[in-house]
């Protein structure tokens, strides 16, 4: 993977902000800062006043980078800044932030952020540091990528600027924020085949880290095949999976990527005889109670068979109500 999307993966778009788990005391330019900027405290009212004005650059900030507009970024650095992204590389100097934003921007178009605040804290009138979350969505990913960040803001010549950054790994207290985009399903389904009605249930399971997914196939009232699915994030791969099993002993892996508003589903199995098969099925919403299903380019034991008709799946509710 070359560099520049590798920011994008990693979310070290800076931002000119971001969180670090080490005591900013630690940091040499830091202190630095820190010991040069730093004066007597204010009172409330001017330190609301000071903090609103702080959180303005970070609104300024998503602006300009929503805008690919590298010199604005620049020009929100003090001229001796210094920026370190997650990987330990660090950028000294305004030109050298802005050159590496333009960079990042001509090898990931389209791309755009957003930016949540958690914290913003002043050390005496012309020193603070705010600390916050990024998260960048490109053209094409299956999901946003995020990154925590920290950034020491000095007020130079009457202007908050923001003069040491460093970004630091973002890791989700669920993985919702990456399987938000599957939301759609939960709920019931149901889907009339020339096999039988199959009856289908998602919910999310483990503090929404997974969504689970049960189905029942039905012909003359009978159940005739049952089993489940797990969805959930690899971090090691950086992509959606799941994992499925029927009754009869079969189970497989699959792979989810996100095609515009359809997603593509990679997988491969093992019947309960041994027997190998992959295929890729599709799932497109068709609006917020139904969606299309299909299953293409399937392989039974290196044998090719014919794909399947496409199938409407539609919500068990949306059809209750009608």
């Amino acid at each position: 993977m070359n560099q520049p999307l590798r920011h994008i993966t990693h979310a070290r778009v800076f931002l000119g902000l971001a969180a670090m788990t080490l005591g900013l005391w630690h940091f040499g330019p830091l202190a630095k800062v820190c010991a040069a900027d730093a004066g007597p405290a204010k009172s409330k009212t001017n330190t609301d006043a000071e903090e609103k004005m702080i959180r303005a650059t970070a609104e300024e900030f998503v602006k300009a980078f929503n805008k690919a507009d590298a010199k604005a970024i620049g020009a929100m650095w003090s001229p001796d800044a210094e920026y370190t992204d997650e990987d330990g590389v660090s950028f000294r100097g305004r030109d050298a932030i802005e050159k590496e934003y333009a960079a990042m921007f001509d090898a990931n178009k389209g791309a755009k952020i957003a930016v949540t605040v958690e914290s913003v804290r002043l050390f005496g009138p012309d020193v603070a540091i705010e600390k916050g979350i990024a998260k960048v969505t490109s053209p094409g990913a299956s999901a946003p990528s995020a990154s925590r960040y920290t950034v020491v803001h000095a007020r130079r010549d009457g202007k908050w600027l923001m003069v040491v950054g460093r970004d630091a790994p973002y890791v989700s207290v669920a993985d919702d924020d990456y399987l938000h985009d599957l939301g759609f399903l939960i709920g019931d389904w149901k889907a009339e085949a020339k096999g039988g009605d199959l009856q289908i249930h998602f919910e999310w399971m483990a503090q929404k880290n997974f969504i689970k997914n049960t189905f029942t196939e039905v012909k003359d009232g009978k159940s005739t095949l049952t089993g489940g699915q797990i969805i959930g994030w690899d971090p090691k791969l950086g992509r959606i999976v799941s994992w499925h099993f029927e009754a009869h002993g079969g189970f497989g892996h699959d792979v989810w990527t996100k095609d515009g508003s359809k997603w593509v589903i990679d997988g491969a199995g093992v019947f309960r005889d041994g027997d190998e098969s992959t295929s890729v099925n599709t799932i497109t919403p068709v609006d917020a109670n139904s969606f299309i299903w299909q299953s293409t380019e399937r392989v039974l034991d290196g044998v090719r068979l014919p794909g399947t008709p496409p199938i409407k799946v539609v919500r068990v509710q949306a059809q209750a109500a009608k």
